[in-house]
């Protein structure tokens, strides 16, 4: 494993896409959260005026940036940044087909399932980065919004995970976008297509109880904008399923393409 991590580190970490798509991740995410805290807490006020409640009291009491709704404020606003790293592993996929690099790895020992593996490490950082991103983020935003007797560190915090599994499941399926179609425009496009209109399309094959566990919907209900209208650990196993089944998609390709 520590060799695998050393080869996709030597590769990519002088890869400009790498660096500007992280850094755009990275700065994008924290402007969005702290630059735009005013517009956020606007829109929460007037989603939530009611009555002769005042906004003040609103704020107090369901102020997003506070503990412990901050770990799922910052966790939702996170998962739409996603698309940012799916573009950085779809590159990386297709350059290494493009290139061929990836058969110059098998040919010097490197095996099939030790080469996806490799990938599979790196979307396992990517992913871990932005958890960790929207962990600092949501600390941040708490310990400036909260009193001390607010402040619970625990109180939700399984929003970490499920920011991480929300992103990997994503970062899974760019791998096998990147995988099947081996260019980054096509790709990307395809799994675009697949979001819209192609989950939708869901809706007229499968029953109404499983429209819920769409692709799609499962990885967006996994940090839904209020309260999850689904088991959080149905979605969880649902999520792992899918993880399984675009890696071996994406292996099996692969060892198609190298015979």
């Amino acid at each position: 494993m520590t060799r695998l991590l050393y080869i996709e580190w030597i590769k990519w970490r002088r890869f400009r896409p790498f660096q500007i798509l992280i850094c755009l991740y990275t700065i994008l995410f924290f402007l969005i959260c702290f630059g735009l805290d005013d517009i956020i807490l606007d829109k929460v006020i007037g989603d939530l005026t009611m009555g002769n409640y005042s906004s003040s009291v609103i704020l107090e009491e369901y102020n997003p940036y506070k503990f412990p709704f901050a770990w799922h404020t910052f966790a939702f606003i996170g998962k739409f940044f996603k698309i940012l790293l799916a573009i950085l592993i779809i590159n990386i996929i297709s350059y290494e087909y493009q290139n061929r690099t990836f058969k110059q790895n098998i040919i010097q020992g490197l095996k099939r399932g030790e080469y996806l593996f490799g990938k599979f490490i790196l979307v396992f950082l990517l992913s871990t980065y932005s958890t960790l991103l929207v962990c600092i983020a949501a600390i941040i935003g708490g310990l400036s919004h909260s009193t001390i007797s607010e402040i619970n560190f625990y109180e939700n915090s399984y929003y970490l995970f499920l920011s991480f599994l929300n992103t990997f499941t994503y970062l899974s399926l760019s791998v096998t976008m990147g995988v099947i179609f081996r260019n980054t425009m096509t790709a990307f496009v395809i799994l675009m297509l697949l979001w819209f209109p192609g989950d939708m399309l869901w809706l007229f094959i499968i029953p109404e109880n499983f429209n819920m566990y769409r692709p799609f919907e499962v990885i967006d209900e996994l940090l839904p904008f209020t309260i999850h209208q689904t088991s959080v650990w149905k979605l969880i196993t649902v999520s792992i399923c899918y993880q399984f089944f675009y890696w071996m998609v994406s292996y099996f390709k692969m060892k198609k393409d190298l015979t």
